[in-house]
């Protein structure tokens, strides 16, 4: 199968872009022997894979705190047990990224790629990896599966890192040094990128990457070269996949039919101006927002095996006046506010009901308005 460009390169954290070896040394600095850090990580991976094999999950600073306890336990440690899980622990947030990571994220950025980690730690993990090489400000997004319900490789984690972007899973591309991970995200559609700075063998019973790169940056030359995807070829009687296509309804007025793949909509400007033959343009924004909060929150609480029985969202749009909002950056004219009330059904409790209106910022609709937007413009030949 041949790759094209893919529009999102999603990132592991752990191993692929921090260099873990400094992990060692705190074992050694609490008084247990440096390669307990590599037979007590394999044990952490190990153990959020079975949770998640089952349907559960935990936090990695969870499963990581409580493995360390029994696997210091028979040593003679210089420290207290508490003390020492605690400093080891804090490891994770000093690690450095390896060597060749700072030239290869500025040469993927620098080809317009959009960049996106995806890890089974926390996100303030990577942002603090990220922030202290002056890196996260190329990240659009620092994700972390404890927002998906589910650890990778579970293909759970890979749609929500999809679903957080905007795209399908098949406009991703992982890039790990881990196999367990490039199999996971192939499995989901995923195109997949081997990071083998150690010169391993790929195993054999895994799904093979489509790139096996040494350095990050040959990644960067490598999908230089790819083949951008082919423009769309359709009519508006038969649109593409991801295609919406607008048209006059040819009875007057405003009227307009919407055809996205087998749907039909009808969008119209409401009485006197237009016939209210469909819904408004604005409607139709305030439907798109709604109706992704609510599959948001859904798939959240799916995750999370919350008693979420029924989401209800009402919007409205109005146009109020810069000096009005005490909250906005913009100070003179008028902006464009939405209001939006979430109705949670079921027997949760007020924290759950917190963490799913924190859920609903993370639709991706919501964030594609409230980031920068281009909208390219072009006209079709008559003939076409």
């Amino acid at each position: 199968m041949t790759r094209t460009t893919p529009a999102v390169i999603v990132f592991d954290v752990n191993e692929t872009l921090s260099d873990m070896s400094a992990m060692k040394a705190r074992f050694v600095q609490v008084g247990a022997p440096a390669h307990l850090a590599s037979a007590w990580f394999a044990a952490l991976l190990r153990d959020g894979f079975a949770l998640a094999a089952a349907g559960g999950t935990a936090p990695f600073s969870v499963i990581g705190s409580e493995l360390l306890r029994q696997v210091l336990r028979d040593v003679p440690l210089m420290r207290e047990p508490d003390e020492a899980v605690e400093h080891i622990m804090a490891g994770f947030g000093l690690l450095k990224l390896h060597s060749d990571v700072p030239e290869g994220v500025r040469a993927l950025m620098g080809s317009g790629m959009r960049l996106v980690t995806l890890s089974n730690g926390s996100a303030e993990v990577a942002r603090s990896l990220l922030a202290a090489a002056e890196l996260e400000g190329h990240f659009e997004a620092l994700l972390s599966v404890e927002d998906a319900g589910a650890w990778k490789p579970m293909r759970a984690a890979y749609d929500y890192a999809a679903q957080a972007c905007g795209v399908r899973p098949a406009e991703l591309l992982l890039v790990a040094v881990h196999p367990w991970d490039i199999h996971g995200a192939a499995e989901a559609g995923l195109a997949t990128a081997w990071l083998n700075r150690a010169g391993d063998t790929y195993p054999s019973y895994f799904t093979a990457p489509d790139y096996t790169v040494t350095r990050l940056a040959e990644l960067a030359t490598l999908l230089a070269d790819a083949p951008t995807p082919d423009a769309p070829d359709s009519t508006p009687d038969d649109p593409a996949e991801g295609l919406v296509v607008v048209t006059e309804s040819g009875s007057g007025g405003y009227a307009q039919q919407i055809t996205v793949g087998p749907h039909r909509l009808a969008a119209d400007e409401p009485r006197p101006i237009g016939t209210d033959t469909g819904s408004s343009p604005y409607d139709l924004v305030l439907a798109g927002l709604g109706a992704c909060t609510s599959m948001t929150v859904r798939m959240y609480a799916e995750r999370k095996k919350w008693p979420l029985e029924k989401v209800t969202v009402t919007l409205r749009h109005n146009r109020v006046h810069a000096k009005d909002c005490a909250d906005c950056e913009t100070v003179v004219g008028q902006i464009d506010h939405i209001e939006r009330v979430l109705r949670f059904e079921g027997d949760l409790d007020e924290d759950q009901r917190q963490r799913l209106a924190e859920i609903a910022d993370k639709c991706p609709v919501h964030r594609t308005l409230h980031s920068e937007i281009i909208v390219h413009t072009a006209v079709a030949d008559a003939s076409e």
